[in-house]
């Protein structure tokens, strides 16, 4: 896939999981401009350059024409990320984008302390991970199908916001559009709150039965704990970041909850039936449309 029209150069920062696998992926499209990378492990750019995933040895910024700046950065950790690259005396006209899992708190830095950035950052999101993080765990497919989340706002260009699509296009992603706050009012639900569940699930299996936890279990306890084998940095800044909007998804399972342990409570097998069979229907429904 090609981009309607190519940068000349990527910068991303931070090559974990997720700037690792837009580095592979990049090689892996015979991308025709070039590759460069910063990350606060020597060890990691090393690695990087040695499988030819970035081109870099030191960074010239003034030498790097047409240049998309791609950060992939925990979400606390963006305003150290931004200080550090302005330190880089960037003198070229850049288009900005992000890989953060929520984009309030990246707009409000942006609007506050970084405006000479904002027109051009066009903040967007890959609807992409694993539990497992880190360049070694990175794969060039790992955007293939998946869609990826741009969040305009008020003072982009369309010209900036097509390109950033694009971009993501040709990294095997479908792209849709939702306001930050939409962003983080729904991925505070579908996101973040599966991997609140999957966190206090596994803690209070393993204070109750502890070593017998998964030595009794079938296969659905460890793909439902899955994700709480990611990254504790990663999701702390996530809750942190999205504070408000998961307390709200949090209350709203707890009376989801309360409601099936009152007919577990009541042994009302009529109203149960009914609850599992509406649930049951409207789950598959929508995972067969999707």
């Amino acid at each position: 896939m090609s981009i309607t029209k190519e940068f000349s150069n990527v910068l991303i920062i931070g090559l974990g999981l997720i700037g690792g696998s837009i580095a592979k992926k990049l090689k892996n499209n015979s991308f025709n401009g070039e590759v460069h990378g910063i990350d606060n492990d020597s060890k990691v750019l090393s690695i990087a350059k040695e499988n030819n995933l970035i081109s870099n040895q030191t960074l010239n910024l003034d030498n790097l024409e047409d240049l998309l700046v791609v950060f992939c950065t925990p979400v606390l950790s963006i305003k150290a990320a931004l200080s550090s690259f302005l330190s880089l005396d960037p003198s070229k006209e850049i288009i900005f984008t992000d890989t953060l899992s929520t984009k309030g708190l990246i707009y409000e830095v942006l609007q506050k302390e970084y405006k000479e950035l904002k027109d051009k950052f066009v903040l967007s999101h890959p609807i992409a991970g694993s539990e497992k993080s880190g360049l070694m765990h990175s794969k060039h497919d790992l955007f293939e199908g998946r869609v990826s989340i741009i969040s305009p706002h008020d003072t982009n260009q369309e010209d900036d916001i097509a390109r950033i699509a694009e971009f993501w296009n040709s990294l095997g992603s479908r792209v849709k559009i939702l306001s930050q706050s939409e962003h983080d009012f729904i991925f505070a639900r579908t996101s973040h709150l599966p991997h609140v569940i999957s966190y206090s699930l596994a803690e209070s299996l393993f204070k109750n039965l502890k070593e017998k936890t998964f030595e009794y279990s079938g296969g659905s306890l460890e793909d439902y704990t899955r994700i709480a084998s990611s990254d504790p940095t990663m999701w702390k800044d996530i809750f942190v970041s999205n504070r408000s909007n998961i307390i709200s998804s949090i209350e709203e399972f707890e009376i989801s909850l309360t409601n099936l342990k009152q007919l577990i409570q009541e042994g009302n097998e009529e109203e149960m039936i009914s609850f599992l069979r509406e649930i049951k229907r409207i789950r598959d429904i929508s995972i067969s449309d999707k």
